[in-house]
């Protein structure tokens, strides 16, 4: 357990700019004294999010998300929101002070991070012994690596026997045998009688995060291994899904050129910067995830990433997948996304061999867009093909390419496209695209269909959002009013039930408080520390953060002024649902048995005139 949790909540709001943090996931731009963004809580298309730097606050004002850099961070990475606190703390270099509890793992991910950093030696010195002679041949007469290229990336060399790491680190290093077996670097003997090493008879690469510290390692095997490359197996300090290599040393150049090159491998990285290509890094294999894919937009404004892939059937496929990947942050992002389609020899590191600097530099910046590029490769499989059946099968691999794309205008421009180059009439393609987008809707329709839901859901959104901002509005006025010099708001309070039961759970906790004399903010953070594992609790907190520090709570005089009269018209919108809800359910109800269009509508035409009943006495927030 964190002892000094409460401090680092407010070090990390105090000290480090709500913007800054966001701009790491999302592109922002300056709009008055804030900023605005696409938000990544919803299929945004506008920018819909706003950020205060003053408040340290953000709020979309389309889905409803909200609160301040800690929520943002916890709901971005898909984390409890007390589990991002040490992280935050750790980015920031602010210290956290443990209790017995999660001490442990602390100290165990110290000691696996000291663990790799004894690998590490080991393996360099072995590359300048006898024992690794053949590995610096390879790296410097096959690769053409210099001894200052080899010396900066602290290559090394995996000894050609079974155990000559574990000994090591057991024997000299006196490393325990729990910590060995959470290193990844050993695998456990099929009799279970010890452990040999993972990295044997390869050339070792240190793999790195961006805070420049070793945290796994890949393999390249200098046998006729089937298995050519290898990487530490995911463990407490290494995510290969979260990692891209060379970033350590190609950040600052991703930010001066303001692209991004993507290639595989290490190699084809190492090489690239040796030639100058500073600005290139790798995913831990083929396959980009979204977490990757964040991580390269972190360091542009342009967003623009060339990928240099392996010219090769799979290095295609990569592509495609890549491609599918890359919508869901194109949703939140907007990417410039490439393919440097015509490279002289298979990869990059060969090319840069064959062929001089200016000429591969001029291939990546005339790469192709990657949907061009995935829709000539299909096209050309298309109009080479003589079977109608296979034809079919290529037009609906189009298709589907299509349908990922979530931007109505981008997907125009495709149809066009595709359209031109197949020598078919674009209404053609849109209609077989509405055929497949149909029977999509339809599958999705059946899988909505087989969950609870059903027709009153409909009709629920528009009444609950009568007495969800009522209560939100009475909780905020609540709040607001701390510290209490009387009991006035408290009575009035007491005097109905909440019918929310996140917005219930709030008030108990607010009626229950042993201190009434705490400022609204300290009273927000309470409520954060509170309930931060309960995600449907943290959204109305973060409302209510919002509407707290928001221009009109904060103007005493307009907020006096307002207060009978926004305590009245919650009252009634509450009121309101409390009376009319049990027939709202029950022409709900009704509503589900009608069996044709003419009682639908008379059922509807009754529910339309009980929501207007009441409209002369309540205020409508829907």
């Amino acid at each position: 357990m964190i002892k000094n949790f409460q401090e680092l909540v407010s070090q990390i709001k105090t000290q480090v700019p709500i913007q800054e943090l966001i701009s790491e996931f999302i592109t922002i731009k300056k709009s008055g004294r804030g900023y605005v963004a696409i938000c990544p809580f919803h299929d945004d298309h506008h920018p819909s999010l706003q950020i205060h730097p003053q408040k340290g606050i953000f709020k979309c004002f389309s889905c409803g998300t909200g609160g301040d850099l800690i929520s943002f961070y916890s709901l971005i990475n898909k984390k409890k929101w007390s589990e991002v606190i040490p992280e935050l703390a750790s980015k920031y270099g602010l210290r956290v002070e443990y209790g017995n509890e999660n001490k442990v793992e602390l100290e165990i991910k110290n000691q696996l991070l000291e663990l790799n950093k004894s690998a590490l030696v080991f393996f360099k010195k072995n590359l300048f012994q006898s024992c690794g002679e053949d590995g610096l041949n390879y790296l410097k007469n096959k690769r053409k690596l210099t001894d200052t290229t080899i010396e900066k990336y602290e290559l090394g060399y995996a000894q050609n026997n079974w155990d000559s790491l574990f000994n090591h680190l057991t024997k000299e290093k006196k490393y325990p045998h729990e910590l060995i077996i959470a290193s990844g670097l050993f695998i456990p003997r099929e009799n279970q009688q010890g452990y040999y090493d993972r990295f044997r008879n390869r050339i070792v690469f240190p793999i790195y995060n961006e805070s420049n510290t070793v945290i796994g390692f890949g393999g390249r095997t200098l046998s006729s291994e089937d298995v050519k490359y290898i990487n530490s197996p995911e463990t407490l300090i290494f995510n290969k899904g979260q990692t891209l290599y060379g970033l350590n040393f190609a950040k600052e150049d991703i930010k001066k050129s303001d692209h991004v090159i993507l290639t595989e491998g290490y190699l084809d990285v190492i090489t690239a910067h040796q030639h100058g290509l500073l600005n290139t890094v790798a995913s831990l294999g083929t396959a980009l995830t979204i977490q990757q894919a964040r991580l390269l937009t972190k360091y542009t404004e342009s967003k623009k990433i060339y990928l240099c892939l392996d010219n090769d059937s799979a290095g295609k496929k990569a592509v495609e997948s890549i491609f599918r990947t890359i919508q869901e942050i194109s949703r939140h992002i907007s990417l410039d996304l490439r393919v440097a389609a015509n490279l002289p020899e298979k990869d990059l590191d060969e090319s840069l061999k064959s062929s001089d600097i200016k000429t591969v530099k001029g291939i990546i910046a005339n790469g192709q867009k990657i949907n061009y590029f995935i829709f000539d490769r299909v096209i050309k499989e298309y109009n080479d093909a003589s079977d109608d059946l296979v034809k079919k099968k290529l037009l609906d691999e189009l298709l589907e390419i299509i349908i990922v794309i979530k931007d109505p205008i981008e997907q125009n421009e495709n149809i066009k496209y595709i359209a031109h180059r197949l020598s078919i009439e674009e209404e053609l393609i849109n209609l077989k695209l509405r055929g497949k987008t149909k029977s999509l809707k339809r599958n999705i329709r059946k899988h909505e269909d087989s969950s609870d839901k059903g027709q009153d859901d409909i009709f629920k959104m528009h009444t609950l959002e009568r007495f969800k901002h009522a209560e939100l509005e009475l909780l905020s006025l609540y709040i607001s009013s701390f510290p209490l010099q009387n009991d006035e708001i408290k009575s009035e309070l007491g005097s109905f039930e909440f019918i929310d039961e996140k917005h219930k759970l709030i008030k108990d906790y607010i009626d229950n408080l042993d201190n009434n004399n705490i400022s609204p903010q300290e009273l927000i953070n309470q409520l954060i520390i509170e309930f931060n594992e309960y995600k449907h609790v943290m959204s109305a907190i973060s409302d209510l953060a919002w509407r707290i520090e928001s221009d009109f709570t904060s103007q005493s005089a307009n907020y006096s002024k307002n207060k009978e009269k926004l305590l009245s018209e919650a009252k009634n919108s509450i009121d309101w649902w409390v009376t009319y809800k049990q027939k709202m359910q029950g022409l709900t109800s009704l509503l589900k048995d009608c069996k044709n269009k003419d009682e639908e509508k008379e059922v509807l035409s009754k529910m339309i005139n009980l929501l207007k009943n009441d409209s002369n006495k309540s205020v409508n927030y829907s």
